[in-house]
This record gives structure tokens, sequence and C-alpha cells, in this order.
């Protein structure tokens, strides 16, 4: 596994998403993950629905917002993360919803549905001590992420947490370039910590080797080498995911949206005009 794989991961993992708003104070103390399996061929048909879920509640001026993302390898399917103050800003959010809306909403998951193979939603928790440089991540500017998922076994949480730190610490050393925002899962199974990495740009990835080497550098090779050897035994699994922001089916703010609007609301496409049909030939003599 490259050195890159261990540093955007090992300090944290499972459902890592930052906010979708920039954030002054850091990133969302909380937010909610929803996963939904998309059927074979209908990918489609589902950014267009999500596109109805995104306008509708912006048309309602609903104060709570979400990011849609798809993944660029795995299954087929779409995450959305929604970000929250606290858990109790949670719980109002659904109070927001008027008896209109709410109808709305209703018609909209019909729809979903009848594309959707299966869903699942998570809830996790901002671990500030685990992130690194978290107050230079702008999603208002991302247009891939990376996540990276680390299931701790029991029993491990200190060793995790003491290998984190020095991972932390070479990163800082060796300056390294992107952001990385670490969340903890507090529902399902426990013990599994999520790394999320927004990029502008994948080539960000093409310099990753030079900054593997550095980093390598600033932890001392013993270390390293004992690190990455110690991994079996530290964890039940990892995972790492490429994601594409789709800003079809993401509800942003209009502070996130006047950073990029021509990304964040595209103008629709005219659809040309059908030409008239030509009048028939005059019947031959």
């Amino acid at each position: 596994m490259k050195l890159s794989t261990i540093a955007l991961t090992l300090a944290a993992a499972a459902l890592c998403f930052g906010g979708a708003e920039p954030n002054p104070v850091g990133p969302a103390p909380v937010i909610q993950v929803s996963h939904e399996a998309i059927k074979e061929g209908k990918s489609a048909a589902h950014e267009k629905v999500e596109a109805d879920w995104a306008r509708t509640f912006r048309s309602a001026k609903f104060p709570y917002h979400w990011l849609g993302m798809t993944p660029m390898n795995g299954a087929s399917e779409a995450w959305f993360v929604s970000s929250y103050q606290s858990f109790a800003e949670m719980e109002r959010s659904d109070a927001q919803e008027s008896p209109a809306l709410r109808s709305a909403a209703e018609l909209l998951e019909a729809r979903d549905g009848e594309l959707r193979a299966g869903s699942s939603t998570q809830i996790a928790v901002y671990r500030k001590d685990l992130s690194y440089r978290a107050d230079q991540m702008n999603i208002a500017k991302a247009r891939f992420a990376m996540i990276g998922v680390y299931r701790v076994k029991l029993g491990h949480l200190a060793e995790f947490l003491a290998g984190n730190k020095l991972f932390l610490a070479a990163m800082a050393k060796s300056n390294y370039p992107l952001p990385i925002v670490c969340y903890e899962s507090v529902t399902g199974p426990q013990g599994v910590f999520s790394f999320f990495t927004p990029m502008e740009s994948l080539a960000s990835l093409d310099s990753m080797e030079m900054y593997d080497q550095k980093l390598a550098e600033a932890m001392g090779a013993a270390k390293m080498d004992q690190l990455m050897k110690e991994q079996g035994g530290l964890f039940d699994s990892i995972e790492r995911t490429f994601l594409r922001i789709s800003p079809k089916m993401s509800y942003v703010s209009e502070e996130t949206e006047k950073v990029d609007p021509g990304f964040w609301r595209p103008k629709p496409v005219a659809t040309p005009a059908p030409k008239p049909a030509a009048a028939p030939k005059p019947a031959e003599k």
C-alpha cells in the first residue's frame, strides 16, 4: 500500500465528509451520510430525480443543506452528506419542513425509491484532534473527494490514536499539501473512522509519490516500516473511495454557490424549438 493511502486514512475512518458549506469555525460537528445503491442502467434517471429534490428544497428556502457525490470506483451508488452544528439542530431540521414541502418530498421519495436497490444512513462526529489542516478545507472549490475508511479492531484504539499522532506530526513536518478532515462514526459498528480529502482536481494525485517520499523522510524509515507492518493486527478493514462531487444532486448555501455559480448553478441548456413541418406539396394533375 502506498504511503499516501496511509496518510489519507490513518487519522480516522467511517463516513468522513466535511459539511456541505465552508464554515469559519471549522468542519461541521455532526454529519449524516446517506448511501443509495442505484439499479443498473438507472443512474441518469436517478440524477434527474435528485436534481428535483435540490430544486424543490431550494425553492422552499430550506435552511439545511447537503452535498451529493457519486463514487468513481466500486458499485453504482450516490452519497449524500448533510451537516449540522449539533444533534439538537439535526432534530430541528425535520421540524423545518412545511406541510407542502413534506408532501412534495413524499412524491419525490416515491420516484426515487423506484430507482434504488437499497440505501443506508450513518451519523458521525468531527474529530478535530485527528484531522490535518481542516481549516483550509474549501468545499465550494472542490470537485472531487477522497474518502479513507479504517475499521479499528476492538481493543486497539489506543494504538490507532498513537500511530495517527505520529503521522500527523510527519505530515506537518513534510508540509503535506491536502487538508484531511476526520469523522468518527457513532452509529453502526464502533471503531470506524473516516478521512475526507476534498480536491479541486485529480491532478493533485499526480504529485503524491513525491509527498510520499517526504512523508517517509519526516517519519523516519524505521518508524514508518514498523507502522506499516502493524496494520494487519490493528484494522479489520481498510477502504478508500474516490468521489466526484455532483452540483446537480447538491443543495448548498448561497454563499457556497457564489464562489463558483457556473459550477453549482449551471444554466440549463436551451432545447432548440422543433422545426415546423414542411407544407405538403400540391397533388400533381
